[in-house]
Order: C-alpha cells, then sequence, then structure tokens
C-alpha cells in the first residue's frame, strides 16, 4: 500500500466480512459470495461518506462493517488530487471472483468505477476445473492444494505454507566450519522469513472462524452467466481492467488466467512471481505492473 500512497493514490485495502478479522455476525460460520459482493458495493456506496465522516471525528449511523474499515483509514492518505478520481478496484486470488460476483449483481455501477484489477485470481469457473488439470498434472501438487485448504493444515504446516503461497521451501545449503562442524544455512526464503510465515498463519486461524461458502459458490460461479464467447455479460459495461497472473502460482494455473482475462475481454498480462505477489522478494514485480497500467490509463 505505501508503494501507491507515495505515488499519490489514496489506498483503502478492504476485509471482506469473515476475513481480516472482521465480523462475520453472531454465531456466523459461512459466509456466501453473495454477501463478500454486498460488502464490496455497501463500501463503494458510502466511501465519500467514510472519507467525510472520518475527517469529522464522528460515526453517524454506520453499521459495524463499515464502522471497522473506516477505523482503518487516515485521512492524510486522501489529500492528493487522485482522491477525487473514482476508484480502481484491485482484488487477490478469491476476491477476484468476489469482484466477479459484486460486477455481475450489481451491473448498472461499473460506471462508478475507473478500473479493475485481479491478480492470480480464481477464474469464473471456479476451482473445480483446475482441480481436474492439477490432478493430471501431478498428485503430489494436488494433494498439496487439498491438505491446505480443505483439510486447513497450511495453518500449522510451515513448509506447505510456503509451497502455497509463497514460492516454495527455503533454498538451504550445507556450510563446513572452521572447526569441522556442518551448519545449515538459508540462502533463500524468498522474501518470507519464519517469522512472517508464522504471523501469516496466525492469520489464516482467524479466518477459519467464518469461511466462505464453498458449495454455495460451486453453485453460483460467474461462468454460469457468461456468454457463448466465454465473456462476462456485462463485458461492455467494464471499465478498463487488467488481469494478472504469477508465473510460479501454486494456485491459479495459466489457463485459469487466461479464462479470467477472456471473462473480461482483455489479454493476461503475467509477472514473475509466486501466488502472493504482493508478499516477498518479488513484490514490486506485480506493484510496478499495476502503476504502469494505471499511468497508461490516466489514472
Amino acid at each position: 500500500m505505501d508503494y501507491f500512497v507515495e505515488r499519490g493514490y489514496p489506498v483503502v485495502a478492504l476485509s471482506l466480512r469473515g476475513t481480516g478479522g472482521t465480523f462475520a455476525g453472531e454465531g456466523v460460520k459461512k459466509v456466501k459470495i453473495d454477501e463478500h459482493a454486498t460488502d464490496i458495493q455497501a463500501f463503494l456506496g458510502q466511501v465519500d461518506s467514510l472519507l467525510a465522516t472520518k475527517k469529522a471525528k464522528g460515526s453517524g449511523n454506520l453499521s459495524p462493517f463499515l464502522l471497522q474499515i473506516m477505523d482503518a483509514i487516515n485521512p492524510s492518505d486522501f489529500s492528493s488530487s487522485n482522491a477525487e478520481t473514482k476508484p480502481v478496484l484491485i482484488s487477490h486470488s478469491f476476491g477476484g471472483a468476489v469482484v466477479m460476483k459484486y460486477m455481475e449483481k450489481y451491473p448498472s455501477e461499473l460506471s462508478n468505477l475507473s478500473g479493475a484489477i485481479t491478480l492470480c485470481s480464481v477464474p469464473p469457473s471456479g476451482n473445480g476445473p483446475m482441480t481436474i488439470r492439477f490432478l493430471s498434472r501431478s498428485l503430489v501438487q494436488s494433494w498439496k492444494i487439498t491438505a491446505g485448504f480443505a483439510l486447513k493444515r497450511c495453518v500449522e504446516n510451515a513448509e506447505l505454507c510456503r509451497d502455497l503461497f509463497f514460492g516454495g521451501p527455503k533454498q538451504i545449503v550445507q556450510e563446513l566450519k572452521s572447526d569441522g562442524s556442518v551448519e545449515a544455512k538459508v540462502v533463500n526464503d524468498y522474501g518470507v522469513s519464519d517469522d512472517d510465515i508464522a504471523r501469516f498463519q496466525t492469520y489464516f486461524q482467524r479466518d477459519t472462524e467464518a469461511t466462505i461458502d464453498v458449495s454455495d459458490f460451486v453453485k453460483n460461479v460467474p461462468s454460469k452467466l457468461w456468454d457463448k464467447e466465454c465473456r462476462a455479460p456485462f463485458v461492455d459495461q467494464l471499465p478498463p481492467c487488467l488481469v494478472v497472473g504469477a508465473t510460479r502460482d501454486f494456485l491459479v494455473d495459466r489457463e485459469g488466467v487466461d479464462e479470467t482475462a477472456k471473462y473480461f475481454g482483455v489479454k493476461t498480462t503475467m509477472v514473475e512471481s509466486p501466488h502472493d505477489v504482493m508478499i516477498g522478494e518479488c513484490w514490486q514485480n506485480g506493484a510496478d505492473t499495476i502503476y504502469e497500467w494505471l499511468q497508461s490509463n490516466g489514472l
């Protein structure tokens, strides 16, 4: 976020209900994707009043969801002229599917956006077709994905966490010391330390309290409404869009990225990175790609 703030862009990281510590509701264990789409709509519909309220140091009658967002907003981040520009919606991983559902549910509001960017997004057809492709390519990779998500082992297994999100296991060499002993030395952790992994795992654990309703998502994948060319039904109403994939993504394959690009009616853009493009040693590859795209579109 600092990267874009330093370049004059106001930035808000939105935690949808059940994610990032945002309250999902008393006793709620499953959140439907339509509810996440409604969260986006609620935020975008009140972003101007949120900023005005924050500056006035009041809360009005905002919902608990919007109050949590307001608490994270720093008014000084919105002092540039870019604050008057309609927002660009940036999403990552499953957030990309949520954005597709938001657009499907509220097509009349697309004119309120300056642009939309997806990073390593779950494709419009969901995870099902990708799962079949992974099974045909590598049983080991398929098992790791299943263990990490369905069995939630990435919450405790640091090496599995590294495989899924951050580029793979640490590169370690055995170094011979002057006293004849051998010491293991980490030569590359892909910019993600063991402390980072432990911290991220606490976030994963926190977000298991209320998870996405997968069975509901499977019944309502965006591809159910795409046209004969596999494009979104609202493709002609879209603002400028950028679809980014990662060359070392363990979770979303190139076919999935291409499917998303086709859905939005644009070409695929690939960056050198693992799945979590915003974290680790390759983070600036994704950031630079987004910034160059914003500039090229006059945003």
